[in-house]
């Protein structure tokens, strides 16, 4: 059997955004000849080549979370089969695996789609695991 990733998720995301709001406009802001929107966090996207080039309305620009908002997994703790809170065989669940360095490990994807990215190491080699 091979190790699999099981956690409690401890927490929700700070963020003022759920799966269910609509999405939110961004602010539009002209600076030295550049078009920029500006998301929820303060952070100013350039958008002039697609405004300029493409003909996109900058007015019509939406944005999610902002960059950062959603916390990967650093180091995760794996179960191995017999350990409390493996799943027993005849569980059926998504998960995206990897094999590196002759290691096999197992992310289920009911965490991973929290989450988005897996930073593990296996051995001497770090591998990010993205959903």
């Amino acid at each position: 059997m091979r190790p699999f990733l099981w956690f409690w998720m401890v927490g929700l995301l700070a963020c003022n955004l759920s799966p269910n709001d609509p999405p939110q406009r961004s602010k539009v802001m002209e600076e030295d000849e550049m078009i920029f929107i500006v998301d929820a966090t303060g952070k100013k996207w350039d958008v002039t080549h697609a405004v300029r080039r493409y003909g996109f309305d900058p007015n019509k620009f939406q944005y999610g979370l902002g960059p950062f908002a959603i916390r990967p997994i650093i180091d995760p703790n794996m179960l191995s089969p017999g350990d409390p809170g493996y799943p027993e065989d005849r569980e059926a669940f998504l998960v995206i695996g990897t094999r590196v360095e002759g290691e096999a490990r197992a992310y289920p994807l009911d965490v991973m789609i929290t989450h988005e990215i897996v930073d593990d190491q296996f051995g001497e080699t770090y591998v990010a695991v993205a959903y």
